[in-house]
């Protein structure tokens, strides 16, 4: 004890600098006690780290998370298909084939993303399952040939993507309410691909140029999505809120006219949810990607310079709780700043970015809620959803309401809202995201393009002079907003 206190003075003394954060390490050795597992833990480092040294240890460990868990993965994703043979393709004509192959004759899926180890130039490679045979294809190799067949190909369905921020209970509620109303919809959920890819594009962007990724994650989603041609509309739900940064925005680039729906809880809610994860799913061999990770690790870590008051704040906050808030300030910033970039698209007469974005405390309050979000997923418009249809859908989503929304309270709420409220931009708690749709009934196609004209079709001559006199009535509403939660409509239907 004697030998400690010393120590820890001269941590005081010296305060935040890293030689006085070694010699308390070297000191602590020197005495002979167990240092290894007291430098894994969080709560020495948070006692006598600097917030940038804390912060710089804490985005090691998250990545090391992530690419141990990308490669675990792969492993255990070919290791259920050992019985198949595997054939790795690099020439073009031959991948050319595949595809047109798979295309026409069906039955095929794309199971991971990795790097190939056996081989000398660590290739970046998609693994293909299609007749028995596992076929390996470097993503350099793939990305030009997928893209000129994903060209050729006439695709009449429309995609949905899902992202949540509210701890995996968006998710469930989309998946779940849309197998109790409508079987015949396709979900295709959380692709372990997906996820590895993104690995790859955040923290490997010099393996691979962005057009390379972008290509590859536009040309393999609609290859994994040809197989439902028949359908139209197919959801795909993106794999946790920690992936969005990093996924969006491409998603956005290459899909940018599909629907999208952005779900999301208060903060507080949202970690102690991620925080009651089990941290590992049974049985393991159904999901070889780990579904907690996605929620509770950040891939993409920007905010502390966006920041600069978050280290100091998250240092009063334990890993786990600290990195679900990352994860979920991350996400609800990168939805913003998609958002503000509409105003330079409309500019440029390119398509904004409108996703129908989801407050789960709607969606507990309101029935109309569910209504309108079932409706905007399945490309409604104006039909009424049938009455047989409501009723299951609101049933369904009580049901998981009463099961899965149970946040707890936590002793460090307080420092996970001061955490928050560091992203000026960011509201707090219960606050609403800008253009939150505001649950209403009485909306249809025919109504909003009577009053303020629709994108879709051309006005009727006699009623561009009744147009012409509204819009000067509103002048500050010249053509509606996705939705501010004032509008009288649940969402602006010609943005389908």
């Amino acid at each position: 004890k004697k030998n400690i206190i010393p120590v820890i003075l001269f941590k005081t003394t010296m305060g935040n600098s890293s030689l006085s954060e070694w010699t308390a390490v070297a000191a602590f050795a020197a005495i002979g006690l167990s240092t290894i597992p007291l430098l894994q833990s969080d709560y020495f480092s948070r006692s006598f780290l600097s917030s940038p040294s804390l912060q710089q240890r804490r985005l090691e460990s998250y990545e090391y998370q992530w690419e141990k868990q990308s490669k675990e993965s792969v492993k255990k994703i070919l290791g259920l298909w050992k019985g198949f043979e595997l054939k790795l393709l690099r020439e073009d004509v031959a991948i050319l084939k595949l595809f047109h192959k798979c295309m026409k004759e069906g039955n095929y899926q794309v199971l991971a993303i990795g790097i190939d180890s056996t081989s000398k130039t660590l290739d970046v490679c998609v693994w293909i399952s299609f007749s028995e045979t596992i076929y390996q294809i470097p993503l350099q190799q793939m990305a030009p040939i997928i893209s000129i067949v994903i060209e050729s190909v006439v695709f009449t369905n429309t995609l949905c993507f899902v992202a949540d921020a509210s701890g995996g209970l968006g998710l469930t509620i989309v998946k779940e309410v849309l197998k109790t109303c409508q079987e015949s919809v396709p979900v295709i959920s959380e692709p372990a691909w997906i996820s590895q890819l993104a690995i790859f594009m955040e923290q490997k962007p010099n393996l691979l140029s962005t057009s390379v990724y972008k290509q590859c994650l536009m040309g393999l989603i609609r290859l994994q999505t040809y197989q439902y041609r028949r359908d139209p509309t197919i959801i795909l739900t993106l794999p946790g809120q920690a992936t969005f940064a990093t996924l969006e925005p491409a998603l956005f680039d290459s899909f940018p006219h599909e629907r999208r729906v952005f779900i999301y809880d208060g903060c507080c809610n949202t970690v102690s949810r991620v925080m009651m994860m089990p941290r590992h799913e049974s049985p393991p061999s159904a999901t070889p990607f780990s579904k907690k990770i996605g929620y509770s690790t950040p891939l993409f870590s920007s905010l502390s310079k966006e920041v600069p008051k978050l280290p100091e704040v998250m240092q009063t906050l334990p890993l786990e709780a600290a990195a679900a808030t990352e994860c979920w300030m991350t996400a609800v910033s990168t939805y913003l700043e998609m958002k503000d970039r509409d105003t330079e698209r409309r500019k440029l007469k390119q398509p904004e970015y409108l996703p129908f974005c989801c407050k789960l405390d709607n969606l507990r309050t309101t029935d109309l809620a569910i209504q309108n979000l079932v409706q905007f997923i399945m490309g409604a418009r104006s039909r009424a959803l049938p009455l047989e249809v409501v009723q299951k859908a609101t049933s369904t989503l009580r049901t998981i309401l009463e099961k899965r929304d149970n946040s707890h309270k936590m002793q460090f709420e307080k420092e996970i809202q001061e955490a928050v409220f560091c992203h000026k931009r960011i509201l707090l708690e219960n606050k609403t995201l800008v253009d939150t749709v505001y649950p209403s009934k009485d909306w249809s196609l025919k109504s909003t393009r009577k009053v303020l004209g629709c994108a879709c079709c051309d006005p009727e001559e006699e009623e561009e002079e009744e147009e012409e006199d509204l819009t000067k009535q509103l002048p500050n509403r010249m053509r509606p907003k996705f939705v501010d939660g004032k509008n009288t409509f649940a969402f602006d239907p010609t943005k389908f």
